[in-house]
């Protein structure tokens, strides 16, 4: 099941890649709407690699792969900030985001079926029942979820669509 997931990660991971290669470093924060709080590009590619690198690859028994202080900064509730000497430079970002795909593309390749079948956690649970719909999730849906926010900033910032 998984071989049929892996190709929507990379499609994720190069979509991501793609809605951020022309955002110059200093709109990396931009706030394109008045009165209005978006998840800017800095906030949502952390998000995603926070997201690849420690929450999903924590259900497979690895350990964390993002900086200390990335939770508190991209995790759940989190809100982005328009301040941008908060977050990483979009370089980082993006290699962080590369390397926590990469890292578990691989993970989920070698996980036993043992694993994959285990209970979700149970806040979860009624979503996604096994650890392996968890994230078959996150590698599927969750990302494309959070393209389509990068692509709406986009188009608020005056950006033209990449595809």
């Amino acid at each position: 099941m998984m071989d049929l997931i892996l190709p929507v990660f990379r499609l994720n991971l190069w979509y991501s890649q793609k809605l951020t290669a022309d955002v110059p470093e200093e709109q990396m924060c931009a706030q394109p709407v008045a009165g209005r709080v978006m998840n800017h590009p800095a906030f949502l590619l952390g998000h995603l690699a926070w997201a690849a690198g420690d929450v999903a690859a924590d259900k497979l028994g690895l350990p964390p792969a993002c900086p200390a202080g990335w939770k508190e900064l991209f995790g759940m509730g989190a809100q982005p900030l328009a301040d941008r000497s908060r977050y990483p430079s979009k370089a980082v970002l993006l290699k962080a985001l590369e390397d926590a795909h990469a890292r578990l593309a691989d993970a989920v390749v070698k996980a036993a079926p043992e694993t994959l079948a285990q209970p979700a956690p149970e806040r979860i649970r009624e979503r996604f029942p096994t650890i392996g719909a968890l994230l078959v999730g996150l590698m599927s849906s969750h990302g494309a979820s959070h393209n389509g926010q990068l692509s709406a900033w986009r188009r608020a910032m005056g950006l033209p669509p990449v595809f």
